[in-house]
């Protein structure tokens, strides 16, 4: 009988088939092979290419939540949730479902597996920053504030068009959960921006919301 090698990550939330390789001593290609059976039968399943989970970790993690935002840092490397997905945990948009949006330093990406859609949006190193660790066991991840997740929103939105209007009515965000502290910090992250756009955005929140 063939030693299952899955076995052993049924208690981790993500492996890799270099991972794998320390259980299997046959070849890459009979390696590659044990995989796509696994596949086929869902004892695992794909998070990328080369990247999986068993069926019985998924099964039987109750933050399921936690467990999808965690994976987003492991799909792409440095990154952090922001954006949409972000601004939706918050309500500060009106209802509905985004993807699980992150921002990187990296080529733009977007995967799709059975968790949902993850996609990654590029900002220069220079305004990669505004985020808090959390934490998902014994693992972590990055998530940003919501004065950082709006920032990164309108900074990297383009064809604004009116903006005031946009801003304050088209887009229908939801300020009553922007707080005094959240805009105070929002203008911070736009002092490092040197962004005409940005710069005017605060000047509008400032005449119209936070006068």
């Amino acid at each position: 009988m063939k030693r299952d090698i899955f076995t052993p990550f049924e208690a981790i939330p993500c492996f890799t088939k270099q991972n794998l390789k320390v259980y299997f001593k046959g070849s890459d290609f009979a390696l590659d092979e044990r995989i796509k059976r696994a596949l086929k039968k869902e004892r695992i399943f794909m998070l990328k290419k080369g990247l999986y989970v068993t069926n019985i970790y998924y099964l039987k993690e109750v933050d399921k939540t936690g467990f999808k935002e965690f994976i987003a840092s492991k799909l792409r490397f440095p990154s952090y949730l922001s954006l949409e997905y972000v601004l939706g945990k918050y309500n500060f948009l009106s209802e509905a479902t985004y993807p699980l949006t992150s921002i990187t330093t990296k080529v733009p990406r977007t995967y799709h597996n059975f968790l949902g859609t993850y996609k990654y949006s590029n900002i220069k190193e220079q305004l990669y920053f505004g985020f808090n660790e959390v934490s998902f066991y014994q693992n972590k991840y990055f998530i940003a504030t919501k004065a950082k997740a709006l920032f990164d929103f309108l900074y990297l939105k383009n064809n604004l068009g009116n903006i005031e209007r946009e801003i304050l009515e088209d887009m229908r965000f939801n300020w009553d959960v922007f707080s005094k502290e959240d805009f105070e910090l929002f203008k911070r992250y736009v002092s490092n921006a040197k962004s005409k756009k940005m710069d005017q955005i605060v000047k509008i929140l400032e005449r119209n919301i936070y006068a």
